[in-house]
């Protein structure tokens, strides 16, 4: 797979919620939500950004490319990039087709 695509930096304080990384199968997905079975037997629900500004992506020739959430469907490996802003996740980008966390690693 490649590697995500970059997002630009920027310093948000101390006090910014950490970037975490959640990997597993597509579970579910509406307007306000996803659900991801990690490996290890959890289900984790992220909450998506409003205004459709959860980017999400799929790789093709090498790269990652944008899709429409509407195209997205379950049952399929997914990577989500979220914010940890206790108690909620907060879904930036998630990444279709690919894992992470412990059951990606060789």
């Amino acid at each position: 797979m490649p590697p995500p695509p970059p997002v630009p930096s920027a310093s948000f304080g101390p006090d910014a919620p950490p970037v975490v990384w959640v990997g597993g199968t597509l579970a579910s997905i509406d307007q306000g939500e996803l659900q991801i079975d990690e490996a290890l037997g959890s289900r984790a629900t992220i909450e998506l950004l409003g205004a459709n500004a959860t980017a999400f992506y799929e790789a093709s020739g090498g790269t990652w490319t944008t899709v429409a959430r509407r195209s997205v469907s379950t049952d399929g490996l997914a990577c989500v990039e979220a914010l940890l802003a206790r108690p909620r996740l907060l879904a930036l980008r998630v990444f279709l087709g690919t894992d992470c966390g412990p059951s990606s690693r060789p």
